[in-house]
């Protein structure tokens, strides 16, 4: 189990992080006490950490919003040396995550080190950051989930090893009931982060920010020059080995389209992937999936993630006529040619349906978000669903 080094305010500080909204997504109403409830307002950090080669320390955190202000500049100090650093904090996804960094060149580095952050003398943090030491995969794969059946979970690992190679998985655990059986696992190359935060409102996308701190800790924890995988436990991608392998040399980034496959009520309570055998004839909206390169990345969201060079009016602009033309009807050589020299440009690949596309199985779930949404709800055959094999696609 590997443990983070988070930061919340302190009980005496006299306020907490306001909503980015306080509407739902899924109606518009007013967000309740419930909802509240579910709200990160009191993180500051969620880790803070060495890269892989220990050349910066990084922190990854909730938005700061009506704290900004107050808390920046951020200082840091490490292992009682004279220099104070600022932590740099850049703000992604419309203030969705915050990610700060500060070089190690120069500095003498331990096992352990002793780190000091001043939040602009509102208030001082002192911890102990280790050496990061993590053996990383060329092919990786990452996830976060809160008491999903060891039973998938397992499947889901060994899917991903025996079809795509994949050598680890780095599991965020946010606070399972089930979390000693699940750390019985061993041979399969999990590796279980610690991640008990409050994951958001389920009804309000707006005020989600834990998943994808795990996104970007694991990039900036575990990254180096592999490929990581983004692929929820109820999510299985069905792409061909030599395709994947032919985006890999040729994308930093490489996007997939999912098709739903509905729950219909198995024999047994005791049941997994293979005993659901038709999926959505049509692609779902949105939800796209995806592999990256970690060192290409700037921020990782949930179903897509910025590239460096995007960052750039001209790329960012090429970028968002991708997505607008990938996602639209058509199929003439004019568009092909153009949506081929974009990707091209880019490095960026939104992978057709017909070469690949992921499952995503409403019934793999402990059905988390069943007040506004009842994944266990049963569909009725129909002509809208094809049958289809795991494993075959």
């Amino acid at each position: 189990m590997i443990d983070v080094a988070s930061i919340r305010l302190p009980a005496v500080f006299g306020e907490k992080r306001a909503l980015r909204s306080d509407k739902t997504h899924t109606d518009g109403s007013n967000l309740d006490a419930y909802d509240l409830e579910q709200y990160d307002n009191d993180t500051v950090f969620y880790d803070v950490f060495f890269d892989v080669g220990n050349r910066f320390l990084y922190t990854v955190g909730p938005p700061f919003l009506n704290l900004q202000n107050k808390f920046l500049p951020i200082t840091c100090r490490i292992n009682n040396e004279r220099e104070r650093f600022n932590l740099q904090i850049e703000e992604y996804f419309a203030s969705k995550i915050a990610i700060g960094r500060i070089s190690l060149k120069g500095l003498v580095l331990h096992n352990e080190n002793t780190v000091e952050i001043d939040f602009n003398g509102c208030f001082q943090w002192k911890g102990v950051v280790e050496l990061n030491s993590h053996e990383t995969a060329p092919l990786m794969l990452t996830t976060i989930q809160k008491d999903n059946r060891v039973r998938w979970i397992t499947e889901w690992i060994e899917f991903y090893r025996r079809n795509y190679g994949v050598g680890q998985t780095i599991i965020y655990d946010n606070g399972s009931g089930n979390i000693d059986e699940l750390k019985t696992l061993s041979g399969c190359g999990l590796e279980i982060v610690s991640w008990p935060y409050k994951y958001g409102p389920i009804r309000s996308h707006d005020n989600q920010f834990c998943q994808l701190g795990s996104l970007n800790h694991c990039r900036l924890k575990f990254g180096s020059n592999n490929i990581i995988m983004n692929f929820d436990i109820d999510e299985l991608l069905h792409i061909d080995g030599a395709v994947i392998r032919k985006y890999i040399k040729k994308y930093n980034l490489i996007l997939f389209n999912g098709h739903r496959v509905p729950f219909i009520k198995p024999a047994s309570e005791d049941y997994s992937y293979a005993d659901f055998s038709f999926r959505d004839r049509e692609t779902q909206e949105g939800g796209r999936k995806y592999l990256y390169r970690p060192d290409r990345i700037i921020a990782n969201n949930v179903h897509s993630a910025l590239v460096k060079r995007h960052a750039a009016n001209l790329y960012r602009r090429l970028e968002l006529k991708y997505y607008r033309l990938s996602g639209a009807e058509g199929k003439g050589l004019f568009r092909r040619l153009f949506l081929y020299l974009i990707s091209a440009i880019l490095r960026l690949k939104i992978v057709p349906v017909s070469e690949a596309h992921f499952f995503h199985y409403t019934g793999i779930t402990n059905n988390w978000k069943a007040r506004y949404w009842n994944r266990m709800e049963e569909t009725v055959l129909s002509d809208s669903l094809i049958k289809f094999d795991v494993l075959e696609g």
